[in-house]
């Protein structure tokens, strides 16, 4: 299994997920968590640095209450600051959808007949055309860890849920430090002589 997990909240929360038989609840509602998570610290990183300063911007951003104390406001700036494309949006909205779901209705399940689950599990695409997880730096180069098999909306948001995060782990080596410049390097430009920096691996639990 690859999960790209960026700190150790998010790893205890993922050890949660995967050992123990999780219910469907907690993988609707730790994966949505992980994820959101994981989009807010994505975000941290482009944003200024308040280190030093006496009020805590980013605290007071994203706060519960403040202007991105919720899921669908951080993946609707991310998307308007470029972090990722419309696919990957989309699978984030069904993703926080499902999340949404599953902690407001205390009978749903993966198999409910549930109009709003199958609309929701509808958005979650990333696995369509490919059959291995990629690295997170260079989009042209995959692992060599193939996508799960997906015949259930719990096996179809476990992949793409686990694609979200190896997106946003990426994230890190796309733009400079604290701000919202790309790094020039990509897929099909690598800077010479010297070398991109060796991409961090997704966690193995």
């Amino acid at each position: 299994m690859v999960w790209a997990i960026g700190n150790p909240a998010q790893n205890t929360a993922l050890k949660e997920l995967i050992h123990g038989q999780s219910s469907d609840r907690v993988v609707a509602i730790v994966g949505g968590a992980i994820l959101e998570d994981a989009l807010k610290e994505a975000m941290i990183s482009r944003l200024r640095d308040t280190a030093g300063h006496k009020v805590d911007m980013n605290e007071k951003l994203f706060r519960v209450g403040g202007p991105l104390g919720f899921f669908m406001p951080k993946i609707d700036l991310g998307y308007q600051l470029e972090m990722f494309e419309k696919p990957v949006r989309n699978a984030m909205y069904g993703i926080a959808d499902i999340r949404n779901l599953f902690a407001h209705q205390l009978d749903m399940t993966f198999e409910s007949a549930n109009t709003k689950l199958a609309d929701a599990a509808k958005k979650l695409r990333l696995h369509d055309g490919i059959t291995h997880y990629p690295i997170p730096v260079w989009e042209s180069q995959n692992y060599e860890y193939e996508l799960e098999p997906i015949g259930t909306i719990r096996e179809k948001f476990f992949v793409n849920l686990k694609l979200c995060l190896i997106w946003l782990f990426g994230d890190h080596n796309r733009h400079h430090p604290n701000c919202n410049i790309p790094i020039t390097w990509g897929p099909m430009q690598l800077p010479s002589p010297d070398k991109p920096p060796e991409p961090k691996k997704p966690h193995q639990p």
